[in-house]
């Protein structure tokens, strides 16, 4: 009889596990456009402005069989141009403590602008950030949502800059995982880049970046990715 319980309990734990990897898989298709926040099955992806396309969606297993959710959506303009990028990874079942593991993910690299730690395994927590100039080419290498976004941008003539800014978001808490990463093109104007936005405060960047219109966008990205860590982290968490 208990070897009769046990089976079951493992088939129905098997169970929510398949539909959590099964829904993520059939909603929000290639094509899908959201605006304000994307669900998620541990919780919700806040969205900088905008209305985001959904560019490129695949599933992944770490070692342990573990599922994770990719996604790529893209803030286009009228004249197809690729105005801005997010891309996440979030956990699509339970399973482990991902606050404890990775901890050096924010740790600065000699490409790194800024890096940030809020919560690092406090409380089976972890929060940071880090900001970086990443190209936008792509490879045979490049993960497989990576190149379902590109193989769209080429689809329908979306014209892409070279490189983004890229502000890319750690947060974890027990058996939750959220990787995102905002994509902002600096070569735009500001308000352009981030519409409608205002810094609370001024943030200073004290090395140069490119020309005078690159520095000020870096440091207003600087000013959004702290203002925006903690409602990026309740959204996903709470």
């Amino acid at each position: 009889m208990i070897k009769k319980l046990v089976a079951l309990t493992t088939l129905v734990l098997l169970a929510g596990c398949v539909t959590a990897t099964s829904q993520f898989e059939e909603e929000m298709p290639i094509g899908t456009v959201v605006t304000g926040t994307v669900n998620a099955p541990q919780g919700d992806v806040m969205l900088p402005p905008g209305n985001w396309t959904v560019v490129g969606k695949t599933v992944s297993r770490n070692n342990n069989y573990h599922a994770f959710g990719h996604v790529v959506l893209a803030r286009i303009d009228e004249q197809k141009r690729l105005d801005g990028l997010v891309m996440y990874m979030t956990a699509l079942e339970t399973g482990m403590g991902y606050a404890f593991y990775s901890t050096a993910y924010c740790e600065p690299h000699e490409s790194t602008i800024y890096s940030q730690q809020t919560a690092n395994q406090e409380l089976a927590n972890q929060q940071c950030f880090f900001i970086e100039d990443w190209t936008l080419n792509t490879s045979a290498k490049s993960d497989p949502d990576v190149l379902q976004a590109e193989a769209y941008f080429k689809e329908h003539g979306i014209k892409k800059p070279s490189t983004m800014l890229f502000t890319n978001y750690r947060i974890a808490r027990r058996n939750k995982l959220l990787i995102v990463q905002y994509g902002f093109n600096y070569r735009q104007t500001g308000d352009e880049m981030l519409p409608g936005y205002q810094p609370a405060s001024v943030e200073k960047y004290d090395r140069p970046f490119g020309t005078g219109t690159w520095k000020e966008n870096l440091e207003t990205v600087l000013a959004w990715s702290k203002e925006k860590e903690d409602l990026i982290a309740t959204t996903f968490l709470d």
